[in-house]
């Protein structure tokens, strides 16, 4: 397997890009232990670091806040970190990002194999949502290149809400694939500060659902096989 670099990030705050981070990179850390990974955390609240750094392995999670303003030694030090990691193989780094215009991370997202977009079903999510999308297809049209790719998260879905069409349909003249959709349960909210992890929610329907979205970054973000898929434009894939 190449380098893998996984963005989680969206223009908009309180979808869960925090939430999506621990919990992908607990289940990257129990179901691919060959492989190396490292969380870095460039929200100014360090909600991910505080969360994983008492449970990884020391070095393996990082802080490295980048606020509205350019702040141009941490962005230095990020570029030069993602480079350095993503060079080998059999590595990956998940970033998890603070909400707004990432206009001083367009160099590392172009980085990334994936950029993983939280939403809900709100509209008041979903069209924001879809203008950062816009931005960042933008940017990989200017810069001629397939990744990252772009995937849409369906997040904190109420129980009986399993259909996507909705959002779909919003997102149809983007290039971009809808992923296993995740709910959100008490039982995550209300953990103790020290984090769980993956098996803390063991026998709710939240368990159930990442093991699913989890299969499916490892089957095709990490296998490359999501370039086949995106050979084809203007096409929503999918999987919720």
């Amino acid at each position: 397997m190449v380098a893998s670099g996984i963005m989680i990030a969206n223009v908009k705050g309180g979808v869960g890009k925090s939430t999506l981070t621990c919990y992908l990179a607990d289940y990257l850390r129990l179901r691919k232990p060959r492989l190396s990974m490292t969380v870095i955390d460039t929200d100014l609240q360090g909600s991910s670091y505080e969360s994983l750094s008492p449970v990884f392995p020391k070095g393996s999670v990082r802080h490295l806040p980048i606020s509205g303003r350019y702040d141009a030694v941490n962005v230095m030090t990020l570029d030069t970190l993602m480079r350095s990691e993503l060079s080998g193989s059999n590595h990956i780094t998940l970033l998890d990002t603070s909400a707004g215009k990432p206009e001083t991370l367009h160099q590392a997202i172009m980085m990334c194999r994936c950029l993983l977009v939280p939403v809900s079903l709100s509209w008041t999510d979903i069209r924001p949502t879809s203008d950062f999308i816009r931005e960042i297809q933008e940017l990989k049209d200017n810069s001629e290149s397939l990744t990252p790719h772009l995937i849409v998260v369906p997040n904190r879905l109420p129980p009986q809400q399993r259909n996507l069409n909705y959002l779909a349909k919003a997102l149809t003249d983007m290039d971009v694939v809808i992923a296993p959709g995740l709910s959100e349960l008490s039982v995550i909210k209300h953990q103790s500060e020290r984090f769980s992890g993956l098996g803390g929610t063991y026998g709710t329907r939240f368990f159930d659902e990442f093991e699913r979205f989890g299969q499916f970054i490892c089957d095709y973000v990490l296998t490359g096989k999501l370039d086949q898929i995106y050979s084809d434009s203007n096409v929503v894939p999918l999987w919720g």
